[in-house]
């Protein structure tokens, strides 16, 4: 093989593999819309973290009436999706669901199943995919609950002294030992908890209202749409800098 191909072979190796992820605002505003056959798509990240082989992290809109794609399963991963706009049909071989705003699906590995707008207008969402490095513990998800969905109304309210706390769920998966969500309600002026780390892998999807996060040793503004992951360790805290409040997805794993 003649040198010069090897070494174009070799940087097109380097180029095309998944980076790392790492701490870092995903802003609404930047996201990039890619149009395929059904759908319109707005990557976020995709490449592994500290702690899981890969995390591929998306918007997903869908016009009414809509899939994004046929009747699948995932069996290297499992995957959490949550409603921005519109009601969005969640269709598996066991149940069909419809979930609007704030609703949410978990789907574990080898479960059938697609998605259909059931909107009269765009239906968006986020779409999270977990790969562990560890074998996945089917039966354990299985055992847990296996595929949940889940409405905006199904989720507790409890009022605290900075705001709401809306529990999602707190379970075991079929990649996690210990998946845990919930929506926290922040009142104008407040943070969230003063900075710190965990080695819990951490994302916020921000429903509502405007704040600061901190990042490491640098502050961010956030708003609504926006996407935060918190690597491993990773020094953070979140703050509401605006008149109204700040509503926003916690999800932590391990």
């Amino acid at each position: 093989m003649k040198p010069i191909l090897l070494t174009i072979i070799v940087l097109a190796g380097l180029f095309c593999k998944a980076q790392p992820v790492t701490s870092r605002l995903f802003a609404w505003k930047d996201l990039m819309v890619q149009k395929d056959s059904s759908s319109y798509s707005m990557k976020i990240a995709n490449g592994p973290t500290a702690t899981l082989a890969n995390l591929e992290m998306k918007v997903v809109e869908l016009d009414p009436g809509k899939q994004p794609h046929a009747m699948l399963a995932h069996f290297d991963s499992e995957e959490l999706i949550i409603v921005k706009e519109g009601n969005l049909k969640v269709i598996t071989k066991a149940s069909t669901n419809i979930i609007g705003p704030g609703g949410v699906a978990l789907i574990m590995p080898g479960d059938v199943h697609t998605f259909e707008s059931t909107s009269k207008v765009l239906t968006v969402y986020y779409s999270l995919r977990f790969k562990p490095t560890t074998t996945l513990n089917i039966e354990r998800g299985k055992q847990a609950g296996g595929t949940f969905t889940g409405d905006w109304e199904n989720w507790s309210v409890q009022q605290n002294e900075k705001g709401e706390r809306r529990e999602v769920f707190e379970r075991f998966t079929s990649a996690f030992e210990k998946m845990e969500l919930h929506v926290t309600t922040l009142n104008p002026g407040l943070v969230s908890h003063a900075p710190h780390k965990h080695p819990q892998e951490e994302i916020i999807v921000v429903r509502k209202g405007t704040g600061v996060v901190l990042l490491g040793d640098a502050t961010q503004p956030v708003g609504e749409g926006d996407l935060i992951f918190f690597a491993s360790n990773s020094l953070h805290s979140l703050k509401n800098n605006g008149t109204e409040p700040l509503e926003y997805f916690a999800l932590q794993f391990q």
